[in-house]
């Protein structure tokens, strides 16, 4: 055990990668019921938990956590029995080459090692650096990089007046930053090059160069915006409600770079719940169009949720959240046709959709929700037109494209997204009772499971168009909606925030 934590301390110091496997439970029979094991990022190993099967097995799961940066608890297979193992990322995989060794260079190669990077230098002139992991010295360019291997996990400085040169001699296709220093007159204009290097901070002297693209870097390596901590703060939207409307709106946001958190009831009654964020009530999380969406237990989980790339949905039907939050914009995406308690005092701007807000009044913005010319429309003084509770045409048909109970009940789906019907097909069963289309079209929508409903309540959408309609995706009147909500909330940041 003595040589792992030696190998541990060496490893360590020179920010290389590796992750520690401990035994923390077993059962039946094993090699070994306690033991604990190094493995580093080219996948060597110090020490033992007991054996081929279960070793080989470790470092594979070791190897996967170091590149992403996550330890886990996982059981795996030993002999006539399991092992459950604890695999704790000690350092993960992250790299920094800085071509040239000036003033520059080592003040850069410096900060990157001090804040984690396994550091390489690479120069023509003959130097000396401590703590690099990897030192490459020719007399010329050629020769000096030849050796320079790049990949996903490594970030490439370029600090030399010799810039043509050198991108000539290296591969930085695959890099996840190649910045190369330059004044802004000798911008190199090739994608994929961050030139010049560093974020715009006033950095003058070595020390505040290093400071300016280290930064860079790390913003780079965990996909940050970079924006300012109290702008990002600032930049919190509330979305009531999390049905299809609202979920556009949310990707919408969350695409442009705002942290929002939809608010829901405990029992989502949405029928296109296929493309509802509402659905992470019900299982814990769901995707929609590429965006993840988490349940979580308290408000301030959310921004734990922003911080791992995801949008929270949180159970909170009075928006009492509200109070604790202070977001910047508050958005009332229920589509109840009527003001369920939303009112313009709740944040800097509020924005109501569709029907049953007066902008100006209850809300700052309505947004247009009925389908026509004025689709999507920004109102800020006035209403949004009336709901006629007739669903818009498609295909031919409007109100009969909606399924609603036939009598009170608890739900249960017979058929579900994407199924193609025909007039008189029994679609779901209200208690004992079976639910009928009566046009033919392929299923839209459908009801959770298990919801109790009262007569009349809708069900189920059939879109009469059928076979090859969109249905995993929102809408086209979703979207058009959630670009009316995201340019009221651009114009607002930019006037205001």
């Amino acid at each position: 055990m003595q040589r792992l934590f030696a190998e541990a301390s060496r490893l360590e110091e020179r920010n290389l990668p590796f992750a520690i496997v401990t035994i923390v439970s077993s059962e039946g029979h094993v090699p070994r019921k306690e033991g604990r094991m190094l493995v580093d990022g080219e996948g060597r190993t110090h020490s033992t938990i007991g054996g081929h099967q279960v070793e080989s097995q470790a470092v594979e799961l070791a190897l996967e956590c170091l590149r992403t940066g996550r330890g886990r608890l996982v059981s795996v297979n030993a002999g006539r029995g399991k092992v459950t193992i604890m695999i704790d990322v000690v350092n993960r995989i992250k790299k920094a080459v800085v071509i040239g060794y000036g003033h520059v260079g080592k003040a850069v190669a410096r900060l990157l090692h001090e804040t984690g990077y396994a550091v390489a230098v690479c120069d023509i002139r003959p130097f000396e650096c401590a703590f690099a992991e990897q030192s490459f010295y020719a007399p010329d360019w050629k020769a000096a990089l030849s050796s320079l291997t790049l990949d996903e996990n490594c970030a490439l400085i370029v600090t030399v007046h010799d810039k043509d040169e050198v991108l000539r001699n290296v591969d930085y296709s695959r890099t996840f930053y190649t910045g190369v220093l330059s004044s802004r007159s000798r911008v190199i204009p090739e994608k994929g090059i961050m030139a010049p290097a560093g974020l715009d901070i006033g950095s003058e002297t070595p020390e505040e160069i290093a400071v300016a693209v280290t930064a860079e870097v790390m913003r780079a390596f965990n996909r940050k915006t970079g924006r300012p901590s109290s702008e990002i703060a600032r930049r919190l939207v509330i979305v009531r409600g999390a049905g299809d409307l609202a979920t556009a709106t949310i990707i919408r946001l969350t695409r442009a770079g705002y942290n929002v958190l939809a608010l829901e009831t405990a029992k989502p009654t949405q029928v296109r719940r296929n493309v509802s964020f509402a659905e992470a009530v019900y299982d814990g999380r769901c995707e929609v169009d590429g965006i993840k969406a988490v349940l979580i237990d308290k408000a301030s989980d959310c921004f734990h949720a922003f911080d791992e790339g995801l949008v929270p949905v949180f159970v909170d039907e009075k928006a009492e959240s509200v109070r604790i939050l202070h977001p910047a914009v508050l958005i009332d995406a229920i589509i109840a046709k009527k003001n369920l308690g939303t009112s313009r005092d709740m944040a800097p701007l509020t924005i109501a959709l569709g029907p049953g807000f007066i902008a100006g009044s209850d809300v700052d913005v309505v947004i247009e929700t009925k389908r026509g010319h004025t689709l999507g429309r920004i109102i800020t003084d006035g209403s949004a037109i009336e709901n006629t509770g007739v669903p818009g045409n498609i295909g031919g048909y409007s109100s009969e494209r909606v399924i609603r109970s036939s009598c009170a009940g608890v739900f249960r789906g017979l058929r579900t997204f994407g199924d193609i019907v025909k007039r008189g097909d029994a679609v779901a069963m209200v208690g004992n009772q079976p639910q009928y289309t009566v046009i033919d079209g392929m299923v839209r929508g459908m009801l959770h499971d298990g919801l109790e409903v009262p007569e009349g309540f809708k069900i189920a959408d059939v879109d009469p168009r059928g076979e090859g309609v969109e249905y995993n995706t929102p809408s086209d009147k979703a979207y058009a909606i959630a670009g009316g909500v995201l340019e009221a909330v651009d114009r607002f940041f930019h006037e205001f925030m």
